[in-house]
């Protein structure tokens, strides 16, 4: 007897004013396909300082950067998936999210949700590659790479510097030999702690973590 599929879930990204997101987005946007690529990055600035009598200069901490995601998403419109086609609707309202918005005189703030990743930000640029045509010349295909930035409120930005706050949702990245009760243990002060996050992040097995992979840390008063 064979088990069910998983269902399958979309990404999602929503479109919002400020960087609260709230109360609702003004834009939702769902991909085709989920993304074929995925890649992050988080980075440091420091400073070099030349002391005498010394061949290296000595570096110092100068604070961190906003981290920052690339997702290759795919638009198909030969019928593959859904009715064919056009993709240039489709495109245009991704697009959408990168434009100017006259209410608040800056493009819209996002939301991107893919199953426990979750990343909020600024659309900072968006490649687009037509792949494909009708005899019309309307593009039945497009690779689009996003580039996101993240973009928090300033109370969430204070808040980051406290893991233990009960309003924040936080991300970790997973980097070779971390366990899922040593990350408990480090964000919520308890290794007891694994149980919520291995819930929140749908684990089977809690000792399965992947190199690379990125966590949902949901707030303390979530995580019982």
């Amino acid at each position: 007897m064979t088990s069910a599929l998983p269902e399958l879930v979309k990404l999602r990204i929503e479109g919002y004013l400020d960087q609260t997101y709230k109360p609702s987005p003004e834009r939702v946007w769902e991909a085709m396909f989920n993304p074929t690529e995925l890649s992050f990055s988080r980075k440091n600035t420091y400073g070099s300082t030349q002391s005498v009598g010394t061949s290296a200069p000595q570096q110092s901490y100068g604070g961190g950067q906003a981290d920052e995601i690339q997702l290759d998403l795919l638009l198909d419109g030969t019928g593959v998936a859904g009715e064919p086609g056009s993709v240039r609707p489709r495109l245009d309202a991704l697009l959408e999210l990168t434009g100017y918005h006259g209410e608040n005189h800056e493009p819209y703030y996002v939301d991107c949700r893919w199953a426990s990743f979750r990343f909020r930000g600024v659309v900072m640029q968006a490649d687009v590659t037509y792949k494909l045509f009708d005899r019309s010349g309307e593009p039945l295909r497009a690779t689009v790479r996003l580039a996101l930035k993240t973009a928090l409120s300033q109370e969430e930005l204070e808040a980051l510097e406290r893991p233990e706050s009960p309003d924040l949702y936080q991300s970790w990245l997973v980097t070779d030999d971390d366990r899922l009760d040593a990350i408990a243990a480090r964000v919520y002060g308890d290794p007891a702690y694994w149980r919520p996050l291995a819930a929140a992040n749908r684990l089977a097995n809690p000792r399965s973590l992947v190199t690379g992979q990125l966590l949902l840390l949901p707030p303390l008063a979530e995580a019982p």
